[in-house]
């Protein structure tokens, strides 16, 4: 991987996965203000959402999917969501009723056991959005960060 080649912007900080995506040779963006980060890339753009991040993350692809190259959701908060911030709340619904990905290549990673986020809440929300190019890892027990990053690696070589 070159910097040139792909560039990875992180929602909300990307919890962990700065690091191992810029040893991989992965040039990664951590910023605010995602979408101007998105229309001002000069190298196809891999939006990574994890988490609570992830919400934001759909919403971007959904309203600006064209200018992407592909969305990786990582253990995302989507679907039923009990216990959100009324803000997070009010995002999580205009993911779900907002437009399905299409053929926005996207990457569900997940483990089976995750208990902060239940795999049943989000299949709520990814069946939601799921597009023509969606793909899903679920993986048994917890997701582990580093396999998480080797997903993402094979994936954005496949896809862009």
């Amino acid at each position: 991987m070159t910097s040139d080649r792909w560039l990875a912007v992180l929602v909300n900080g990307g919890f962990g996965f700065a690091e191992p995506l810029e040893a991989a040779g992965v040039h990664v963006v951590v910023a605010d203000d995602v979408a101007a980060v998105v229309r001002s890339a000069d190298a196809p753009v891999v939006l990574i959402g994890h988490f609570t991040g992830a919400p934001l993350a759909v919403r971007l692809a959904q309203q600006e999917g064209s200018a992407l190259a592909a969305l990786v959701l990582v253990s995302p908060v989507l679907g039923m969501w009990d216990g959100a911030s009324e803000e997070l709340a009010d995002l999580i619904d205009e993911v779900n009723f907002g437009p399905h990905l299409g053929d926005l290549p996207t990457l569900w990673l997940h483990g089976a056991d995750d208990e902060i986020v239940p795999i049943s809440d989000t299949r709520a929300g990814t069946d939601r959005i799921r597009g023509a190019a969606f793909e899903e890892h679920i993986v048994p027990g917890l997701l582990d960060p580093a396999d998480a990053v080797t997903a993402i690696l094979d994936f954005v070589d496949r896809v862009v």
